[in-house]
């Protein structure tokens, strides 16, 4: 059962504004509708996805989850997303996920804060609180960097609130991602999804990434519609040659943190 830990998806009317509203080049094979999610999935044989929602700005939870939380299915797993300068913004944490959503999503460049600002400790304490997984983006949005940009090190301080044991670094620890910054990660004891890994390392690099990296806190992501999952698939097992490792990423470490 392969789980796609990392896409994205929108309401049919809004769908082609959100894939031309961001800073990179579509590859993807959906067109940004659930319907395309999950097409793509069919002809890539993954299972099920986790759906990533980002509230861009404050007070627009409602409009931004209700949607992706009305498409939950069998095959598709809904996280939220609420904004730290949101209102509120704990108590939203602690509704959303006392309705039973498994985890929260974050985009630091998207929704613009540092994770450092002090003022958003009570927030990671909901989320803390809760137990429920935290999803950050991390590396640069698109091909531009922007001062909001965060790596594996940018998080050290938050684990004194955080569980890293309940916490996605995704992209491989980002866009840009160093030696040392992949050796943060591997120390951290965080996740890491590896969406967009085809489109920042080569296939040699990227098992050399792997092999530094913990394989229980390993997993497969594509961020579609951003990247075709297909291909995405094909990446990592180009690079990973052990099947008790490459069953690990696609399956038994989303297991373990969903907690199936």
């Amino acid at each position: 059962m392969i789980t796609d830990f990392h896409t994205h998806y929108y309401p049919p009317e809004l769908a082609p504004r959100a894939l031309r509203g961001v800073d990179d080049v579509v590859e993807g094979d959906a067109d940004g509708t659930l319907g395309g999610l999950k097409r793509a999935m069919r002809a890539a044989g993954v299972t099920r996805a986790v759906a990533l929602p980002v509230c861009a700005k404050p007070n627009r939870e409602s409009a931004v989850n209700g949607y992706v939380e009305s498409t939950a299915s069998a095959d598709i797993i809904p996280f939220f997303s609420v904004h730290p300068y949101s209102d509120g913004a704990p108590d939203l944490v602690r509704k959303y996920a006392d309705s039973g959503l498994k985890g929260i999503k974050l985009h630091s460049n998207i929704q613009r804060f540092s994770v450092s600002d002090s003022a958003l400790i009570p927030f990671w304490q909901a989320i803390k609180s809760r137990n429920i997984i935290a999803v950050f983006h991390c590396g640069r949005p698109g091909k531009t960097p922007t001062e909001h940009d965060v790596y594996p090190s940018d998080f050290l301080p938050l684990f004194d609130i955080l569980s890293p044991s309940r916490t996605v670094l995704a992209h491989t620890g980002g866009y840009g991602v160093t030696d040392d910054e992949l050796d943060v990660l591997a120390q951290s004891g965080a996740y890491t999804d590896l969406s967009l890994a085809q489109s920042q390392f080569t296939v040699g690099r990227f098992r050399a990434a792997l092999g530094m990296l913990s394989p229980d806190r390993l997993l497969f992501g594509s961020d579609s519609p951003w990247r075709d999952i297909g291909a995405s698939l094909n990446f990592v097992r180009s690079a990973v040659s052990d099947p008790k490792l490459l069953d690990k990423i696609l399956c038994e470490n989303a297991r373990t943190l969903l907690g199936e």
